[in-house]
């Protein structure tokens, strides 16, 4: 029997060392990081085998905290749900610890495969956010447009709201604009309009949850009047009203008095305007009265007020000396741990539940006025040269994109690359070899916007200068000119010259005289000459032959000054 028991043993183990070696299992735990006091808070736990969720089978699941609080689950599913109530009288406000294992049946037995914990804070306000919404979409960030009101809304996380509903608690929501009490409400969200640009808010929340109705802020207005006739009757009327989010009114009893008198004169009276101490002294009690429901030392708050008036840090108290808005050149600080209506102010009723939420508000103009100045239509050697501009709040950021025209924005397009700016003025200069359709995305915290331009490249005619048509065709003319002037003057000049030949026979030649001789007259002196004439008279028009022969000298070397050389002939060619 022992070594039967020993072989179950050993098969066992064996058995387990394989399923962890075969199996890799582990749970996951889903919870929220913070649980209200008093609240119920819903876990699960699921069962993953490897990076899927595992199958089905025979699981236990065993839930722990660090309350004592311990809860097993059997089931044939991976997935375990469990809802524990931290209760206000024994559950401690700070870090708690979840746990939870799971063991799976095999044959008969159960083996542990997986086990995990998660941290969570039990705490005694309501947890959420306060969110900005505008223009039915939620801003992320801080900023928004002066041109739509920015409803401000409470998100109270899931499991709080559901614990306020199922207990019926009454809610009060007090809300502080730069500590400025601005009212109350019964509900978790206000409308404001923030016209004025770049300047900033601080917008505080106090939710107060209570299991019984409380009482609300009251702002005193009175009116008394008061008629006589002949039937007398005085009646006096207190009404006391708030602002629109506040109405609280108290009437006291009437009293009506009845005599009869002879008279019959008819005279209402009615009183005054408050004097302007009276108002002052109804707002101060009216401060009180707030302060104390909202658990506010005023005079304390006065006096601190005073005490920091000239240092830097938070010196402001709901209802005492409002900060106003201050112009906004640089984000600030976080804000500091000490705010208006935090928890060390507040006096808080033990039966209550409270809820502080903070947002700090940007104003910011929306981008409007998109202008381009420059050529849109260009030559395809010009270069675009566009002027951007438009209004708006700073930083912008500028992305470009282009397409091939023609083209109609879709408002589906998107841009990825963007430039930051400190204004809207600059200035896009490109080349584009075609016509153009480019999108200017502009965008700031606020707003963004998608502008087209389409930029035309024609084709314009060619057509040739005046110079290049002009300047060849005079040069042409004037070398013409100058050709046809040259052929003229050389002719001109040629007529005017006369070229003459002589043939002159230098070998016997006595006669110096070049007397010129026409053709009868040279005809008549080669006839003589050919005849032996007689040499006393020659009959010639020459002046020669007109002088009378002398007797020649025989013994004279050269013979007389009249002889004429038969041989000398003159030639004249014209």
């Amino acid at each position: 029997m022992h070594s039967i028991s020993s072989t179950l043993l050993t098969l066992t183990l064996v058995l387990y060392a394989l399923l962890h070696t075969v199996n890799c299992k582990h749970v996951v735990i889903t919870a929220p990081q913070h649980a209200l006091i008093g609240s119920t808070v819903n876990v699960s736990a699921t069962l993953y085998d490897g990076s899927r969720i595992a199958s089905k089978g025979s699981y236990s699941f065993t839930w722990k905290d660090s309350a004592g609080q311990i809860k097993e689950i059997e089931t044939t599913e991976p997935i375990s749900n469990w809802s524990l109530i931290y209760a206000r009288d024994d559950t401690n406000l700070g870090r708690h610890r979840l746990e939870v294992s799971v063991s799976e049946k095999t044959f008969i037995l159960w083996f542990p495969v997986a086990e995990n914990a998660v941290a969570l804070t039990v705490v005694n306000t309501l947890s959420g956010s306060l969110q900005l919404i505008q223009d039915k979409k939620v801003r992320t960030q801080d900023f928004v447009s002066t041109q739509y009101p920015v409803e401000h809304s409470i998100e109270l996380w899931q499991a709080d709201l559901d614990y306020l509903k199922s207990n019926n608690y009454y809610i009060n929501t007090y809300w502080f604009e730069n500590c400025t009490y601005l009212g109350m409400s019964h509900a978790y969200d206000y409308q404001a309009i923030y016209p004025d640009p770049d300047q900033y808010y601080n917008i505080e929340a106090l939710v107060v949850a209570s299991p019984f109705p409380l009482p609300e802020p009251t702002t005193s207005t009175t009116t008394t009047t008061t008629t006589t006739t002949t039937t007398t009757t005085t009646t006096s009327t207190t009404t006391s009203t708030t602002p629109a989010t506040t109405t609280s009114t108290s009437t006291t009893p009437a009293t009506t008095t009845t005599s009869t008198t002879p008279a019959t004169t008819t005279t209402t009276t009615t009183t005054k305007a408050p004097k302007l101490s009276r108002l002052k002294r109804d707002l101060n009690q009216t401060m009180h009265a707030n302060a104390k429901l909202l658990g506010l030392n005023l005079a304390a708050a006065v006096q601190q007020e005073l005490l920091k008036k000239n240092s830097s840090g938070n010196a402001s108290m709901a209802l005492v000396n409002p900060l106003g808005v201050r112009k906004l050149k640089l984000l600030p600080v976080p804000a500091p741990a000490y705010n208006c209506i935090d928890g060390n102010i507040v006096a808080q009723d033990p039966n209550n539940t409270y809820g502080y939420f903070q947002r700090r508000v940007v104003s910011k103009t929306p981008i409007s006025s998109f202008g381009t100045s420059g050529k849109n239509w260009l030559q395809h050697w010009e270069l675009i040269n566009l002027q951007i501009t438009c209004k708006g709040s700073a930083p912008f950021e500028v992305c470009i994109q282009y397409y091939n025209a023609p083209y109609n924005a879709t408002g589906n397009e998107t841009c990825s690359s963007y430039d930051k700016y400190d204004k809207c003025d600059f200035i896009f200069a490109r080349y584009f070899a075609d016509s153009k359709t480019i999108l200017f995305f502009i965008r700031n915290e606020v707003s963004e916007s998608v502008n087209q331009v389409t930029i035309n490249i024609y084709e314009a005619k060619r057509q040739s200068q005046l110079s290049v048509v002009v300047v060849p065709i005079a040069c042409t003319l004037v070398a013409v000119c100058l050709v046809i002037f040259g052929v003229a003057y050389y002719m001109q000049s040629r007529n005017r010259f006369t070229v003459e030949v002589a043939d002159f026979n230098f070998g016997d030649t006595q006669s110096v005289d070049m007397e010129y001789k026409t053709f009868q007259q040279r005809l008549i002196d080669s006839i003589r000459d050919a005849w032996p004439w007689p040499r006393w008279r020659r009959y010639s028009q020459s002046s020669t032959d007109l002088m009378a022969e002398q007797p020649s000298n025989s013994g004279s070397f050269g013979g007389n000054v009249g002889d004429v050389d038969s041989n000398l002939r003159y030639n004249t060619f014209n």
